[in-house]
């Protein structure tokens, strides 16, 4: 058997050398999981000429070399072929896989790029392939001790190690877009686009090459055309420690939260109980949290809509950010006593009138515990105790983050926090989230200009998820976990 050698590094950047990167690439399993997710060809017409691992595995190296023809032209290296025959058959013979072997030819541009069009990105087989990658991920992410079922933390004080994070990124195209007159379609709601040529008169279509699925998005930045892409991920304290457990490509400009949200639903059926809390934008609303909280039982940490904020600096409103929560009252020598509860900038606060007859927050409560029952239907209900202060002694409420039952909408949702902003565990977890840049950033760069290499949203989709399977191979490579006779602890974590 062919050992793929491994040394630890010790370098302060932490880079890989190509042929490590190369590797990694093929020394992952999750390569071999993702490609055994695509269906085999059918008896009519030639064979294959490259199995399908290979043709992930080019696709995996053009974001090595950022370019598929630069990575055609160095697989005609021998020396860099024999790296991917020597990894494959190391891979091979330690997950005891039943593939054919890499020959003396290696893949091309062509061979990628038919097989890229015809089979790697039909919808049902990029869903497979994304699924795979998901199954492998959360794997890895607990042989790196991420998400473990077992370990720290809870619902109340959720453990960064058990907390997933995510963000969208837009990745604009290559080429321009065409002269456009975009309109509603007032029957069916849907976005018509009409191309004009270059009198400004309508033509069945542009008469250059463009993105035909890019749009624009609009963000605090201002307005981007390209692509949404979200992705889901993990990490821990050491370098080199983050994992990305899943992604996926937005379908139209105003569906980011919702496709995070059915995304996050697909990576929880898969970790499980290994997750405790999500980390999210302003992307997420009232009805998204809603759906996290009650759908997988997760704790979401986010900020209270920057709109409220937007609102207070106009001076159009005087508590912009506070949601009454209602009335609580406990029994005392003295008989009933009650408090008035609000959520204040998400945290649940005791509130009372000042001297000029001005509502004020009194005491910010301290939250003691969190309960989180499931229902006959299968959803998670959350209750969250609060300590009140009282002259007569302190009592605990029960509040709930989700609409009671003469409410018809996700205001309590979107203005409740479990963990609101202003607390420590906030900034620990939230903080986490920032670290979904450096993934976006990092993706970009194995781009020419930060530009897409391809045309058409499912093509973009599989080159986000090529370079995330390498930046999932390359840190378990640092992490000594891919020398293939470390690998085991992979399998032994499903």
């Amino acid at each position: 058997m062919t050992v793929i050698p491994f040394r630890p590094r010790t370098s302060t950047a932490g880079r890989l050398t190509t042929a490590e990167q190369i590797t990694a690439v093929f020394a992952h399993p999750g390569l071999y999981a993702m490609a055994g997710a695509v269906p085999p060809k059918d008896r009519v017409g030639r064979p294959r000429a490259f199995p399908s691992y290979l043709l992930l595995g080019f696709g995996a190296l053009a974001r090595v070399y950022r370019s598929g023809s630069r990575a055609a032209h160095e697989l005609t290296d021998p020396a860099t072929w024999r790296i991917v025959r020597d990894a494959v058959e190391a891979a091979a013979a330690e997950y005891d896989l039943d593939i054919a072997l890499p020959g003396d030819r290696p893949p091309d541009w062509d061979a990628y790029r038919y097989a890229r069009n015809h089979h790697l990105t039909v919808p049902d087989t990029l869903t497979a392939m994304r699924a795979a990658f998901t199954a492998t991920a959360v794997d890895q992410a607990r042989v790196f001790g991420l998400l473990d079922p077992s370990g720290p933390g809870s619902l109340c004080h959720p453990d960064p190690t058990r907390t997933v994070y995510g963000d969208g990124t837009v990745v604009r195209p290559m080429y321009r877009p065409p002269a456009a007159r975009r309109t509603t379609d007032p029957a069916t709601g849907q976005a018509v686009v009409t191309y004009l040529d270059a009198a400004g008169q309508p033509i069945d279509a542009p008469r250059r090459r463009f993105d035909p699925d890019a749009a624009d998005y609009h963000g605090h930045t201002g307005s981007v055309h390209g692509q949404n892409f979200v992705a889901w991920s993990v990490r821990g304290p050491a370098r080199h420690k983050r994992v990305v457990l899943a992604v996926d490509r937005v379908p139209r400009p105003g569906l980011e939260a919702d496709t995070s949200v059915e995304l996050l639903k697909a990576l929880h059926a898969v970790a499980g109980s290994g997750i405790q809390a999500v980390a999210y934008d302003g992307a997420f609303r009232g009805r998204h949290i809603d759906e996290v909280m009650t759908g997988c039982g997760l704790v979401v940490i986010n900020k209270v809509h920057a709109s409220a904020t937007t609102a207070a600096r106009k001076g159009k409103t005087t508590n912009p950010r506070w949601h009454t929560l209602g009335t609580w009252e406990h029994d005392t020598d003295a008989g009933p006593c009650t408090h008035h509860l609000a959520a204040v900038d998400g945290a649940v606060s005791e509130i009372g009138l000042d001297e000029a007859g001005r509502q004020v927050v009194l005491h910010r409560l301290e939250r003691k515990q969190v309960k989180r029952p499931r229902r006959t239907s299968g959803r998670y209900h959350f209750n969250v105790a609060y300590e009140v202060p009282c002259p007569a002694g302190p009592f605990q409420a029960w509040v709930t983050p989700h609409a009671l039952a003469d409410e018809t909408d996700h205001r309590r949702a979107d203005a409740v926090r479990v963990i609101a902003e202003g607390e420590a565990e906030f900034a620990t977890l939230y903080g986490l989230r920032n670290d979904a840049e450096s993934f976006n950033a990092q993706l970009k760069r194995t781009l020419l200009v930060d530009r897409a290499m391809s045309l058409g949203g499912a093509r973009q989709l599989l080159d986000v998820l090529c370079f995330a399977h390498v930046h999932n191979a390359t840190n378990a490579l640092r992490a000594g976990a891919l020398p293939v006779t470390a690998t085991r602890g992979l399998r032994a974590a499903a």
